[in-house]
């Protein structure tokens, strides 16, 4: 992509997002010294949520959406400010540089940031130190079972496991995500795994079937099926069977009930427990 063309894209995203719709003007003006100073070599600090903040890199997909819209995934992260209380336990599944854990925290939520990616675990644990938050950062995977597995390098937001044996990539640990929440309740948990989120739902069993995962969100595009050979039936059979009901959040954050897709696509999917009313859902 040419740079106009790339700076068109972002002026467009910048002027039409939700987040920027009283401050439009500034906001382009910030992602332009943001570009700048990103060609020169540099970093911009930038505010996530109302007292966090985070190092943004140009090219570095997750944090430069951070600088152009705050929060950059306006819809779920205004249901998760809905939804959870201070004290709530949040797992951020595949948190990268921590856009959504510095989010809940600044939100009064106690989080787990689960990034495997060692490049991006270093930034992630950098602005975890930026911040006075309670969040515990856990440098592994998660998948069905613990072990090794084989994780690509070098495709910042969109790496992903690969279960070749041999594969070329970095070696990583992967826990499960009932060892990671143990006897806890979690309020939230956010997957966003690219394409792996079954293994991090089989891995998790035992609290979904005691109903110890109030709400998840997952990412339903067609990633599993370009990495792995799956639809999205085998997620939204494991969350039917223990009865999560399945959900859509609308502008205001308000989670709708939804028609989704098993062959995927669509934007990210809430499921939520049965017999659990969200907070500030009516």
């Amino acid at each position: 992509m040419n740079v106009a063309r790339q700076a068109w894209d972002v002026a467009g995203y910048v002027w039409t997002h939700p987040a920027n719709r009283r401050s439009r003007v500034r906001s382009l003006a910030r992602a332009v010294r943001f570009q700048v100073r990103g060609r020169l070599g540099g970093r911009t600090l930038t505010p996530v949520g109302e007292h966090a903040r985070m190092w943004a890199q140009l090219h570095h997909t997750a944090a430069s959406k951070v600088v152009y819209s705050n929060p950059p995934d306006w819809n779920g992260m205004q249901a998760w400010r809905r939804i959870l209380r201070p004290g709530d336990l949040f797992i951020d599944v595949g948190s990268n540089v921590g856009s959504y854990a510095l989010w809940a925290a600044d939100g009064g939520a106690e989080v787990v940031a689960i990034e495997p990616s060692p490049g991006t675990a270093d930034r992630l644990e950098e602005n975890v130190r930026l911040n006075t938050l309670p969040i515990t950062v856990l440098r592994c995977g998660l998948a069905a079972e613990p072990g090794r597995m084989t994780l690509t390098r070098g495709k910042d937001a969109t790496n992903h496991l690969l279960l070749e044996p041999g594969a070329a990539g970095d070696e990583i640990e992967v826990r499960t995500l009932d060892e990671v929440l143990g006897d806890r309740t979690a309020i939230g948990v956010k997957v966003d795994v690219e394409g792996a989120e079954r293994f991090v739902l089989d891995g998790g069993v035992r609290a979904l079937a005691e109903r110890r995962i109030r709400v998840l969100q997952l990412e339903w595009n067609l990633m599993s099926e370009q990495v792995f050979g799956d639809s999205r039936e085998p997620v939204a059979a494991i969350l039917g069977h223990h009865g999560y009901r399945l959900t859509r959040p609308d502008q205001q954050g308000i989670l709708r009930p939804a028609i989704v897709d098993p062959a995927g696509g669509g934007s990210d999917v809430f499921a939520v427990a049965p017999g659990y009313s969200p907070p500030g859902h009516g």
